[in-house]
């Protein structure tokens, strides 16, 4: 392993933002999902019940914006050519203040907006978190979904 080439816990610098490339949601999408975890909830699934709800239509689950939102985010450059997800990653630690703001629906098209909120040192030596704010966009501007979500990362090695 290069070390000149992974996203240290001091590289990440508060304020900075990423934005993802975009990516249509599917109907395999959802279904994927559906078939995964076991939620059959008519809103998502049954296209002539969603006929008759405020949506018209039916809605994408708000765990599939979730997923969605990770797998894009895993292009994301931040620094040293690296995405925060390799060598210096030690864990997730957890999700907080989950919105889903607006539906989303199958065929919209969202990208991800990532800004770093903050970061930490750890108690414990050669570690420290880092917290990031994500918004999930579509293709109008509009946000569908935002949290924020923190993972403890290595410092960069004494050489």
């Amino acid at each position: 392993m290069d070390i000149n080439k992974v996203a240290w816990w001091e590289d990440a610098i508060v304020g900075d933002k990423r934005i993802t490339h975009a990516r249509t949601v599917t109907e395999t999408d959802v279904v994927t999902l559906c078939g995964l975890t076991g939620s059959y909830e008519p809103l998502h699934c049954d296209m002539e019940y969603a006929k008759t709800t405020i949506y018209g239509k039916r809605v994408v689950n708000g765990l599939l914006n979730l997923c969605l939102a990770e797998g894009l985010r895993g292009g994301m450059i931040w620094y040293n050519g690296d995405n925060f997800r390799n060598h210096s990653l030690i864990g997730f630690l957890g999700l907080n203040n989950a919105k889903f703001t607006n539906p989303l629906f199958i065929n919209d098209t969202i990208h991800v907006e990532t800004i770093i909120a903050s970061k930490k040192e750890s108690s414990k030596p050669g570690r420290g978190t880092i917290t990031f704010k994500d918004q999930v966009i579509k293709q109008d501007g509009t946000v569908v979904a935002e949290w924020e979500r923190t993972s403890l990362y290595k410092k960069r090695p004494i050489e």
